[in-house]
C-alpha cells in the first residue's frame, strides 16, 4: 500500500518525502506529488523545469540489489510503463528518458542510502515547447495526482532484479548505443564509441586506445 501526499505546490517532492519520511516511526512506501514543482532538481546543479504537462512526484523505495543499478532500473520499468500505453521512449545513460527524436522527456534523481532511497520522477507527459521532448504529442487529458499513484504503483510492482535482465532491457532501448557521444564531468571530456554499461551501470566508452569507465557524467551525441 503506497501512501500518497498530493500537494497543491512545493519546492521539491524529494524534500517534501524526505521530510514526511523522517517523521514515521516505521518505513512505510510514501508518495508525494504536486501539481506545481517550483524548485525541482535533476543531477548536479540541474533544475527540472515544470510545465503544464509536467508530472513530478517523489518516493522511496529499497535499492537494486546492486545498487548502483537503481537509477538505470527505474528508467527501464518506466519506459515499460509507457511502452504499456503504445507509447516508445528511448533510454540515455546514466538516468534519463527521451522521445523517439532524442530530446529529454524524463530524469530521475536517485539519493539516499543503502537501506531505503529516495527515487525523484519528472516526465514531461506533453508540451508547446519545441525545445523540450515529450512522451505524447498532443496535449491531453492530466490528473496528476492518480497518473503519479500509477506510475509509482507500476514502479513498485515491476521491480527487475536480475542484473543481466536489466542491463538487455536497458540496451534494447539505448538511444546511443554504438554512437559517438562525449560524457562531461566536471571539467573532463571523454569522447568515444558508447558501447554499453558495465558490471556496476557504468558507461564503457571505446577510444582509439581503450576502453574506458565512466560513473557518472552528461552525456550527448557527437
Amino acid at each position: 500500500m503506497i501512501k500518497q501526499i498530493h500537494l497543491e505546490q512545493c519546492h521539491s517532492t524529494q524534500d517534501v518525502l524526505k521530510e514526511q519520511f523522517n517523521s514515521e516511526d516505521e518505513i512505510e512506501t510514501i508518495l508525494v506529488s504536486c501539481e506545481n514543482q517550483i524548485s525541482g532538481r535533476g543531477r548536479g546543479e540541474n533544475n527540472w523545469s515544470c510545465m503544464k504537462g509536467t508530472l513530478c512526484f517523489s518516493i522511496n523505495i529499497p535499492p537494486h540489489p546492486l545498487m548502483s543499478f537503481t537509477a538505470i532500473e527505474l528508467s527501464v520499468i518506466i519506459s515499460d510503463y509507457f511502452e504499456s500505453k503504445n507509447r516508445s521512449l528511448l533510454l540515455k545513460w546514466p538516468n534519463d528518458l527521451w522521445d523517439m527524436n532524442h530530446k529529454k522527456c524524463a530524469g530521475i534523481l536517485v539519493q539516499g542510502n543503502q537501506k531505503n532511497l529516495f527515487a525523484g520522477v519528472g516526465i514531461n507527459l506533453f508540451s508547446s515547447e519545441i525545445e523540450f521532448g515529450r512522451v505524447f504529442d498532443q496535449e491531453c487529458p492530466l490528473n496528476k495526482e492518480s497518473l503519479s499513484q500509477e506510475i509509482a504503483t507500476y514502479i513498485v510492482t515491476h521491480r527487475i532484479h536480475n542484473v543481466e535482465t536489466l542491463k538487455n532491457k536497458w540496451l534494447k532501448r539505448c538511444g546511443h548505443l554504438n554512437k559517438n557521444v562525449t560524457i562531461i564531468e566536471g571539467e573532463q571530456k571523454t569522447r568515444g564509441n558508447f558501447i554499453g554499461i558495465g558490471e556496476f551501470g557504468e558507461a564503457l566508452i571505446e577510444t582509439s586506445i581503450e576502453i574506458k569507465k565512466l560513473y557518472n557524467g552528461s552525456l550527448k551525441i557527437n
